[in-house]
């Protein structure tokens, strides 16, 4: 008697479906968009082909912002996924009023109108406030702003009557970029802000009760015109290229200039950005006995004894990103989609007179630089119609709130 149950239990065993496949795809899609976390979401993929349909590699692809309307109640903004050339529209509310100042991590740095800077993450909606400001940030800049009735006002440079700053010129009087060393949601991540026209450069800790901005001084003879992130420290460049090491993460924060570093001769930054630890540029070069410029990479140890720009002609399977509006570019593994080898820029309008490939172009072009030749292709991928402004910034998606995955996978 004791063996027909266990028989039937066999049976039933034998019979029982996967678990994997029984439950309709749906489901699997709204469990995809609650894992916690990076790791968690590389491993749901490894499963199934049904899992990684449920959780497809657009999540984690990087995408190009568009200028969208700081008024928009909504706030809608238009992306422009380069894998597929397609484009999408996401509401934000968090981007009411305001403007972007910086793109690290996968999250978005906004100013509004009276300075106040708020971390976005556009892919889950999630915002960090960051410290409030003052009147030091516009002084250290060598602007002339004080607040009147709950709103910043300048003397006019024509007749010196004062007023309001709007938010079209908060990056010109208070934080130019903002960037971010890890996650805003990650702990421990520090952010600094790139001061317009100075030599110092603005630093607080994210998330953290009673934390303040403070000022640092790089050390450095000229104005800073980017920051970098690189092995655990912030990178101050100047615009011809001088570099201070800035550290902050213990409790005296330093500033050590890098001695004798120069920049490659006949050179015009574009952006600069750290791949596995050494800094790189993304530049243009004039051409000999010619008015046309070529684009090209460099790299550079700024930690070592003695730091040497040199020409870069294999960055393996990496596919570098970089734009006009923000100093600061992303690296990451390339996707299907993408060139390997490859830095894609955003920052030509059209009618460039410095390149020929776009210089008879009508449409906003992406310029393609193949970094083991030098040679450029150009992307058409939107109209300019009116005068239209250039892309905003490239974000690479963080789409969890403890990103250990890596954003762009190979």
């Amino acid at each position: 008697m004791a063996t027909q149950p266990r028989r039937r239990s066999q049976r039933l065993l034998e019979q029982k479906q996967d678990w994997s496949t029984i439950l309709p795809h749906e489901l699997w899609e709204c469990i995809s968009k609650r894992l916690p976390s990076g790791r968690d979401a590389g491993n749901f993929r490894s499963m199934c082909r049904l899992w990684r349909d449920a959780l497809p590699f657009t999540e984690f692809e990087p995408v190009l912002m568009l200028p969208f309307d700081p008024e928009s109640p909504d706030g809608a903004v238009t992306f422009y996924r380069l894998t597929d050339r397609k484009f999408f529209t996401k509401d934000l509310p968090a981007l009411h009023g305001k403007e972007v100042c910086g793109s690290s991590h996968g999250w978005l740095a906004l100013v509004d109108e009276v300075a106040c800077l708020t971390l976005l993450n556009p892919f889950t909606n999630a915002t960090v406030d960051l410290p409030p400001t003052d009147e030091r940030f516009a002084f250290d800049s060598m602007r002339t702003v004080f607040m009147l009735d709950g709103r910043w006002v300048h003397p006019s440079s024509s007749d010196g009557v004062l007023r309001e700053t709007n938010l079209r010129e908060m990056r010109e009087v208070f934080f130019h970029e903002v960037v971010l060393s890890s996650p805003a949601d990650s702990g421990g991540c520090i952010a600094m802000a790139l001061l317009t026209e100075s030599s110092e450069v603005a630093f607080c800790r994210v998330g953290v009760a009673g934390a303040s901005w403070r000022l640092l001084n790089t050390g450095l003879k000229q104005d800073i015109s980017c920051i970098v992130h690189c092995r655990s420290r912030f990178l101050a460049i100047t615009y011809d290229g001088q570099v201070s090491i800035c550290n902050v993460g213990g409790a005296t924060p330093t500033a050590r200039p890098v001695q004798s570093f120069d920049l490659p001769k006949q050179v015009n930054p574009l952006s600069y950005l750290q791949v596995n630890g050494e800094l790189h540029l993304v530049c243009t070069v004039v051409q000999q006995g010619s008015t046309t410029y070529r684009t090209r990479l460099y790299k550079c140890n700024v930690f070592a004894r003695k730091p040497v720009w040199s020409s870069v002609t294999n960055a393996g399977d990496l596919t570098l990103l970089t734009s006009h509006n923000l100093a600061v570019g992303h690296a990451g593994g390339s996707v299907s989609g993408l060139k390997k080898n490859s830095v894609y820029y955003s920052g030509h309008l059209s009618g460039c007179i410095y390149h020929d490939g776009c210089k008879h172009n009508p449409n906003h072009v992406l310029e393609i630089i193949n970094v083991a030749n030098g040679k450029s292709e150009w992307l058409p991928y939107r109209q300019n119609t009116q005068g239209s402004p250039e892309a905003i910034c490239w974000i690479m998606p963080n789409p969890w709130t403890q990103g250990l995955l890596r954003l762009v996978i190979p």
